[in-house]
């Protein structure tokens, strides 16, 4: 703890802010504040009752919709780079993002954030959502399984919308950029009657696609939404008090922007020349942005499906009813609906339907003698491995949550109960196209050639066989879960004095999960289900001590647990388990933290500015983290429990007025993350090839007594966690002034902001990484009360870095790890333009 109190307090020298903060004051020090142009009193609602952004005892970043437009804040990933300590991008497709705060990152599972839109769950990517309707977004960072449970032990990410009030608004914002990049969004919101009001929104978005694909030379990461949102607010003076919402979005993107790195690359880790040729097993350092070049459009029986598209449908109501003057009812209902067909190359090469070599000999016996001693049979296994996504899900769920606040001079109290139930249907649609077996011959027949001419040159090679000839089965699986969540919560905010208060919350929550898995191939009768199923069972506490130890500075302690519960892997851990039960994959458990968490929050002259500081350190049990594991003749990607971590952190926020309309915004967020135990099997390949490029269990066997060799498991003790930067800094200038155009009614604006964010690694080696990155955006303009144009340029010096990789198999070169990264979008020139009243 001295190591973090000691950097906490180093940070307190250094320039970092928050998306733009202010504090509960009075009508007087509002008037002083929006003089100085810093800000606006925000309210919260980060402990699941109304506060004010500086007095809340905990960590919240917010982006308000004025900071939304002032910024040019396209997207969710666009706000994340505002925010210290979150990372979000969808460089693998805006289905596929999982964000990341404060560290806690994974790979392929579920992540440790939840997203909630009027403090009601929802489900679905939130990557194309219309920013248009958000009033402001709130990220609660630090374990909130207590308040929001499950899928919340790193932190939540809550919208709260725009609300239609006693006054007609509306707007018509259009923004064109380059790479044929449109997007069309307008709104409108005002009274229908006494006490009823009404908002409707609607968004249009189509990109072109920025990148070549060099097998086609067509455009890549083509994307295309639309979406229309309404909501209905009741509230005529009176006790009750109800919001109703709907949502609706239509997602239709492309393949996306991935490209594949050639195993042949592999510089590090060297093989002995047996089984790969001397080549290299992993790729060690940095790896660089490389070119696209997918088959995707030749893979499928229909090309025009090709890409990603979903449909999702969310409805929620809200309603309060006053019980007394500090009595509160409250019931939450959500209920969403998503379904999402996917269908891409998921080998990112120009190659269909590859013939996969598993295995080169000299591993077996000789079979004669040659000049050069024994010689052996070189042989392969001629099976077509298939690369690709091709998937329809169907997620359906609903929740209620129902709780009373009551509030007093003494105590705040809310007391709740919550119920959760989703159905999540995951079918396997693969139709392969009326060439795969012609594609797949070729395939086989290329790769015998060049074995063959491979054994020739090669003194102590007799010959070269396929075991077995090529295939192209369409799989037709189906994997179906129910998850329930039944919990009951409370929290008790006890003022011991006027300015100190202490806060205890706490959730036990069972969440059940069933699943039903069918495996079979196309043609084939539909087999017995595999049936599964699991609960886990959770109490999450929460103590929060606060000090306002003068009116504009706060000190606050936090204590918190958090807990994401465990799951399954699939039906092809279930039958890996059923091969070789020292596996232990069909499920995992539970994934738990415990985290302690200082800040102090502080208002300086006069509220012009505000400086927030955090210092935290959390410990991690049962990480679950995606590896890789060997099923003969394969290796499966699984969730499992990796082992122990802690993480380590400061951030640091500022936001104050350098002159009159010149404003700074800072923040600055370190992540120091550490695996304390825990093993991989990979990394205990690795190990064992490392010493004399053989994986003969020279380290060690990790199951003596079954036949075979299994390099002993390798230690990740002291490794990095994956998809964590360490560093992460943002810093923006804004300048306004009256233009002194139709008579001062229009303001000239201006204003740049840059993000850096440090190279993360890909996988718990911690030997291939992301490299840093530097994102520059600019923009000027002019606006009154009803226009607004403006010029913008995103990533002005076209930073390249990649934003997120993920270690793979190339099918074209022996299943060797290989990488593949998502381009991350380059220099983009646009204008908006928008109008309202």
């Amino acid at each position: 703890m001295r190591k973090l109190v000691s950097s906490a307090l180093l940070a307190a020298t250094m320039l970092t802010p928050s998306a733009l903060a202010a504090q509960e004051i009075d009508e007087s020090e509002e008037e002083m504040q929006e003089v100085a142009g810093v800000g606006q009193t925000i309210i919260v609602t980060a402990r699941k009752r109304e506060e004010s952004l500086q007095s809340v005892p905990t960590s919240v970043a917010v982006a308000t919709s004025e900071t939304i437009q002032r910024l040019n804040l396209n997207n969710l990933t666009d706000i994340a780079n505002t925010t210290p300590g979150l990372i979000f991008d969808e460089s693998f497709g805006r289905n596929g993002n999982r964000p990341v705060i404060r560290g806690q990152a994974n790979i392929l599972g579920e992540s440790g954030v939840a997203f909630f839109i009027d403090g009601i769950y929802y489900t679905g990517s939130l990557a194309d959502y219309d920013v248009d309707t958000i009033e402001r977004i709130e990220v609660v960072k630090g374990p909130q399984s207590a308040l929001y449970g499950r899928n919340t032990y790193s932190g939540a990410i809550n919208i709260i919308s725009k609300m239609p009030g006693d006054t007609w608004e509306g707007r018509v914002t259009a923004d064109i950029a380059e790479h044929d990049r449109y997007e069309l969004t307008a709104g409108i919101r005002g009274p229908i009657s006494e006490g009823l009001s009404l908002g409707v929104n609607g968004r249009f978005y189509d990109f072109g696609g920025e990148f070549t694909n060099q097998f086609d030379g067509t455009k890549i990461g083509k994307q295309s939404s639309w979406s229309a949102s309404g909501v209905l607010d009741w509230d005529n003076g009176g006790p009750f008090t109800a919001t109703l919402r709907g949502y609706y979005n239509r997602t239709d993107d492309g393949q996306p922007a991935i490209f594949h790195q050639n195993a042949n690359q592999n510089n590090c880790l060297f093989d002995d020349g047996s089984l790969y040729a001397g080549r290299g097993r992993y790729f060690c350092g940095v790896i660089e942005p490389g070119e696209v070049n997918s088959d995707y459009t030749v893979q499928f029986g229909d090309a025009d499906m090709v890409g990603i598209e979903a449909d999702t449908y969310n409805v929620s109501l809200r309603m309060e009813y006053e019980l007394g003057d500090n009595l509160t009812l409250v019931s939450l209902t959500g209920f969403n609906d998503r379904s999402e067909t996917q269908l891409t190359d998921g080998d990112y090469s120009p190659n269909s339907f590859q013939t996969a070599v598993f295995a080169r000999f000299p591993a077996g016996a000789p079979i004669g003698f040659g000049p050069a001693g024994p010689i052996f049979p070189f042989g392969f296994v001629g099976s077509t491995i298939d690369f690709s996504f091709a998937n329809l899900r169907e997620t359906q769920d609903w929740s209620q949550e129902l709780k009373l606040l009551y509030e007093s001079d003494a105590f705040d109290l809310i007391v709740g109960g919550y119920y959760f139930d989703q159905s999540d249907d995951n079918f396997v649609i693969r139709d392969v196209p009326a060439n795969a077996a012609a594609l797949a011959g070729a395939s086989f027949g290329a790769r015998l050639a060049q074995e063959q001419a491979r054994c020739a040159a090669n003194p102590i090679c007799g010959t070269t066989f396929p075991l077995f000839g090529p295939s192209t089965p369409n799989d037709r699986s189906e994997n179906l879960l129910d998850i329930q969540n039944v919990a009951v919560y409370g929290a008790i905010n006890w003022h011991i004095t006027d300015t100190l208060n202490l806060g205890i919350e706490g959730r036990y929550a069972e969440e059940s999960i069933d699943q039903t898995v069918f495996s079979f191939a196309e043609g084939d009768a539909r087999p017995a289900p595999v049936l599964a199923d699991a609960t886990f069972k959770a109490f999450t506490p929460r103590v929060t001590l606060d000090w306002q130890f003068t009116p504009d500075n706060m000190f606050y302690a936090i204590y918190a647990e958090g807990q994401k519960p465990g799951g399954f892997n699939g039906a092809l851990a279930i039958t890996a388990n059923a091969i070789d039960p020292n596996l232990g994959i069909e499920t995992f458990a539970e994934e738990e933290n415990k985290s302690y968490e200082i800040g102090f929050k502080n208002s300086f002259l006069d509220g012009a500015v505000i400086f927030n500081l955090a210092a935290y350190y959390t410990e991690i049990d049962g990480y679950q983290l995606t590896q890789n594991v060997s099923v003969p003749p394969n290796q499966i990607s699984v969730v499992t429990n990796a082992g122990e971590a802690e993480i380590w952190g400061i951030e640091a926020e500022l936001v104050g007025e350098l002159s009159r309309g010149l404003t700074l915004t800072a923040n600055y967020a370190l992540a120091d993350t550490e695996f304390t135990s825990g093993v991989d099997e990979n990394q205990g390949v690795l190990n064992d090839v490392a010493d004399d490029g053989l994986v003969n269990c020279s380290t060690g066997d990790q199951f003596p007594d079954i036949s075979g060799c299994q390099s002993l498991f390798g230690s990740i003790a002291g490794q990095s966690i994956p998809r964590a930067p360490r560093h992460r800094a943002f810093a923006d200038l804004d300048y306004r002034s009256s233009t002194g155009i139709g008579g001062g009614t229009w303001d000239f604006f201006a204003g740049g902001n840059i993000t850096y964010t440090s190279s993360s690694f890909a996988q718990v080696h911690n030997l291939a990484r992301t490299g840093d990155a530097t994102e520059v955006d600019v923009r000027m303009g002019i606006e009154n009360d009803q226009f607004r144009v403006m010029l913008y340029a995103n990533n002005l010096f076209d930073e390249d870095a990649i934003q997120q990789i993920i270690r793979y198999a190339d099918a074209n070169n022996d299943l060797r790890r290989s990488f593949i990264g998502g381009l991350r979008p380059g220099r983009r020139l646009g204008i908006v333009l928008s109008a309202g009243f």
